[in-house]
This record gives structure tokens, C-alpha cells and sequence, in this order.
């Protein structure tokens, strides 16, 4: 008689699947906004408290608003009261480029950086050690993009007024090192570190990624190298996956349902780390039927036996995704024993 699998917890079953040890199903998260619930550390933490409790996810990504990182630096945002509207930057910081030269290193524990430590510390504590919980940290080109209104104006000084781009990223990456190490302290499992568009043809080459992304971004990840795990996010499509093989992460998250990208079991495979994925988050899962989404799961499931993964999205999923998907493929992946 075939002896079954004792369940395992969630930080089990992550930590099992990251040290390529037995688990017993395939493990899921997804993550969205709650934009008019992300002004304080009390809301963003009930808010993500909330969701965990709704749909029990294996990961728990913190979703805080996506200006945090940029509000110390003198970004005005204006926050939602909807739902299903962003918070929105109304006011730049980095308006010509002697601005950048302006940029002064930042003390991680004041702010709205100061805030997002005291969410991630109610998030510790309402989880009561359940699950792994891991905070969004942006690249520092990420962050530098997030300084002006414009892509363009961070590319034309990347490549006409470089020295002071560097000079900016260098005061970016010291204030988040420093904050990285505070987010551990907090008691989070790690961070989520996340490239928005810049890993992407679409902005830059990848010859400028590795002279203005991948150094600033291993600096942010050794800060990080206390934690449990962490979590890469490559985001675009025409993304540069291929530049990230070498990076700590754990677990690898990118954009798998995009042609233009690898799929899920073509960057497991060239990757050979834990990826997570799969699941068209912008059309499919929006759009689609229960049966049709999990259908898309189990198909995707069938491509990756023999590889480590994670059941989830390509990026956030937008607020108007029905619930019924979500919950019919939480449902999916309580049967996908591994």
C-alpha cells in the first residue's frame, strides 16, 4: 500500500519545494492592489491580512501602493478612494537632470518607508508565522524611473549624462540596502524584487541594463541574503530574463503567458530555479470562465512535471478579475498532488 504525503504547511511547502525536497501539491500565490486601502500601514496590513485570510495562499507578496519607494524623495501622490483606481503621482521629483545631483540618502525607518516597516510588522504579526510574507522592493533603475514623469527623460540621461545617473542609482541603492535590512528585521521572509519596465528591449538594451540594472540590483539582493527567501520579478514583454540567471533569488517570477517571453517550463529550464507563473493575468484570467482559466492551470501543470513552480500570475492582476477564477483555481490546486 502506497503511503500518501502528509500535508504540509505553507512555509513548509515553499521551503520544501526551494531545497528540491518532496511536497505534497503544487504550491499557488497571487497578489493584486488594493488601491483605496494603501494610504496607512494599518490599511495596507489589514488589507493583505484580509486577502491571506480569503484565499490562503502559499506566498504571500505585499502589495504596498507603487509610489512608496519614491514619497521620501518628495513625490506627491493622490491617493484612491475606488478600487479600481491607482493612486496617482501628481507631483516629480526629478524634473531636469541637475535634479538628480539633488537625491540625498534616506533614513529606511522614516517616511513612508519608515511606514511600510510598521505595516510589515502588523503583517507579522497577524499572520502568526503561517506563511512566508515578502516585501515589494523596486530595482534601483526601477526607482530612478519612478523620480520623472517620463521614461524618456531617465533614458536620454542614461545615455547622454551618465556619470550623474550613476551617481543618483548609487544614492538609490545605499538607502535601500539599508532598508532591505530593516524589511528582514520586521521579521519578513524576504523581498520581492521587482524590475518593472526596465528589463525590457522596449526601454533600454540589454547592454544598458547591465551597466545601470544588474549592479545596482545584486547589491539590493546581497542585502537581502539573510532572508528565507527571496522573489525576483521581471516584468515587460521582450523582457531580459536571460540576464538573471546568476541572480540570489529563490523563486523567479516574469511574464510566461507573453510571446515575446520564455514560457514557464522554457525559463525553468534555463533558469534551473523555483519559477513562478504561467497564468495569463491580463486577458485571460479577467476574461475567462472558471472552467476555462483552470483548464489553462491543469495544462500548464501538465508542461512542468519534473520541474519546481508556482501556480500564479505574470504580474499584479488587475482589481475587476472575478473572484470565482481565483477561487476556482485555489480550489485546482488542492487535487495537484506532486
Amino acid at each position: 500500500m502506497l503511503k500518501t504525503m502528509p500535508k504540509l504547511s505553507h512555509k513548509e511547502r515553499i521551503l520544501s519545494l526551494i531545497k528540491s525536497e518532496p511536497i505534497d501539491r503544487v504550491p499557488m500565490s497571487f497578489w493584486r492592489h488594493f488601491y483605496h486601502r494603501e494610504r496607512t500601514a494599518q490599511e495596507l496590513a489589514e488589507a493583505m491580512l484580509d486577502f491571506q485570510k480569503k484565499f490562503d495562499w502559499d506566498l504571500m507578496k505585499v502589495n504596498p501602493r507603487a509610489a512608496y519607494h519614491v514619497q521620501d524623495w518628495g513625490a506627491v501622490l493622490k491617493y484612491s478612494n475606488d478600487e479600481f483606481t491607482k493612486t496617482q503621482t501628481v507631483d516629480y521629483p526629478v524634473k531636469k537632470t541637475s535634479d538628480w545631483e539633488k537625491l540625498k540618502v534616506l533614513d529606511p525607518t522614516q517616511g513612508a518607508l519608515g511606514e511600510q516597516l510598521q505595516a510589515l510588522s502588523l503583517i507579522k504579526n497577524g499572520l502568526r508565522n503561517t506563511v512566508h510574507f515578502v516585501e515589494t522592493v523596486f530595482t534601483p533603475l526601477s526607482i530612478a524611473g519612478d523620480l520623472v514623469q517620463d521614461d524618456k527623460m531617465l533614458i536620454q540621461d542614461l545615455r547622454e549624462n551618465s556619470k550623474i545617473i550613476h551617481q543618483a542609482l548609487e544614492v538609490i541603492t545605499s538607502t535601500f540596502e539599508k532598508f532591505v535590512g530593516e524589511v528582514l528585521n520586521t521579521g519578513a521572509s524576504g523581498i520581492f524584487l521587482a524590475t518593472t519596465q526596465w528589463a525590457s528591449a522596449n526601454y533600454i538594451t540589454k547592454e544598458e541594463y547591465l551597466e545601470f540594472g544588474k549592479p545596482y540590483d545584486l547589491r539590493i539582493l546581497n542585502a537581502a541574503q539573510g532572508a528565507e527567501l527571496n522573489v525576483l520579478h521581471v516584468c515587460e514583454p521582450n523582457d531580459f530574463l536571460e540576464l538573471f540567471a546568476d541572480y540570489p533569488a529563490e523563486i523567479v517570477n516574469w511574464d510566461a503567458s507573453d510571446p515575446t517571453n520564455l514560457n514557464l517550463k522554457e525559463g525553468a529550464e534555463f533558469l534551473n530555479k523555483v519559477v513562478m507563473g504561467g497564468i495569463d493575468h491580463k486577458v485571460d484570467l479577467l476574461n475567462w470562465k472558471p472552467e476555462q482559466i483552470v483548464e489553462q492551470a491543469r495544462k500548464i501543470r501538465e508542461s512542468m512535471q519534473g520541474f519546481r513552480w508556482i501556480l500564479g500570475p505574470g504580474c499584479t492582476y488587475e482589481p475587476k478579475v472575478p473572484e470565482a477564477n481565483l477561487k476556482a483555481l485555489r480550489e485546482e490546486v488542492e487535487k495537484w498532488k506532486v
